[in-house]
């Protein structure tokens, strides 16, 4: 079956679309699926890999958990998950996850990531470095929020979006004041 904006096997794809500099590999809207995913976790000319973008692949956990573990994909300061089907456990796995260590932008925006994914990404010690975090349009709710609102290990995030999550303003305010996320300079909440 033919899907939008892409013909091409992710064997071709991969090779085509990763940068010069081996840095960059941008599969976003190619619709890989899981099989693509666990696929790119074996490319040992993906060793160098620091930004990736997944976003709209019809990625679920079991897919996702090959890059979670990939022995080749260890070094990514950027990734893009927006779109895919992740939830809870694939939150958790990013958060468990030392793959994901040097992370500084993570986009989990439209993954239908609940307040137990929340938890576990804003407890998680690998996480630290982490500058941008967009759950947007996910289901976190006041639950969730309270969980961000708790980090202790989300210091270093300067831009949060938790837009579309169904947050009270309550919730809301939990955020603006929660000590741990003191260096948040750009929150949006509404």
């Amino acid at each position: 079956m033919k899907k939008p904006f892409n013909d091409l096997p992710v064997e071709e794809l991969v090779p085509q679309l990763l940068s010069e500099d081996g840095r960059s590999l941008d599969l976003r809207l190619k619709y890989i699926g899981d099989e693509g995913l666990k696929y790119v976790t074996r490319q040992d000319s993906l060793r160098g890999l620091e930004v990736l973008n997944l976003e709209r692949n019809e990625i679920t956990p079991e897919g996702f958990r090959a890059l979670a573990e990939s022995p080749v994909i260890k070094g990514l300061v950027e990734l893009h998950l927006e779109r895919n089907q992740l939830g809870d456990e694939g939150a958790r796995m990013v958060a468990e996850s030392s793959n994901f260590s040097h992370l500084k932008y993570l986009n989990l925006w439209k993954n239908n990531v609940g307040p137990e994914g929340a938890k576990a990404l804003a407890q998680s010690i690998y996480l630290s470095n982490l500058a941008t975090l967009d759950l947007a349009q996910n289901r976190l709710g006041d639950e969730g929020a309270r969980a961000l609102s708790e980090t202790l290990t989300l210091s270093d995030l300067k831009y949060m979006d938790v837009y579309g999550n169904g947050i009270s303003p309550e919730g809301q305010e939990l955020l603006k004041k929660a000590k741990g996320l003191g260096k948040v300079q750009d929150m949006i909440l509404a």
